[in-house]
């Protein structure tokens, strides 16, 4: 397996973005940046950052989740606060 990386940034918050555009993936470690002052929720399609209404997993700044064999155009995130993020590393 090779390691990749990235960084990707949801501009609007409640506004779902795709996490890439990568197929083919064997494992995806997503986390949440250190410096968000909100909560990530990575979700498939459907996933809502808004407590109320919240689909998907939460992460808090610094936290990680790890999912098994996905592609990443398939992974969605959401934010309460515009401009947080999640770095990421995926093996192909």
């Amino acid at each position: 397996m090779t390691p990749y990386d990235g960084r990707t940034v949801v501009t609007t918050a409640g506004t779902r973005v795709a996490l890439g555009t990568i197929s083919g993936v064997k494992e995806i470690i997503i986390t949440a940046e250190t410096d968000n002052t909100g909560v990530i929720v990575v979700g498939g399609i459907t996933v809502v950052a808004a407590l109320a209404t919240r689909r998907g997993v939460p992460l808090f700044a610094g936290e990680s989740l790890t999912i098994p064999a996905y592609n990443l155009p398939d992974v969605y995130l959401d934010s309460t606060v515009s401009g947080d993020g999640v770095t990421y590393l995926y093996m192909v």
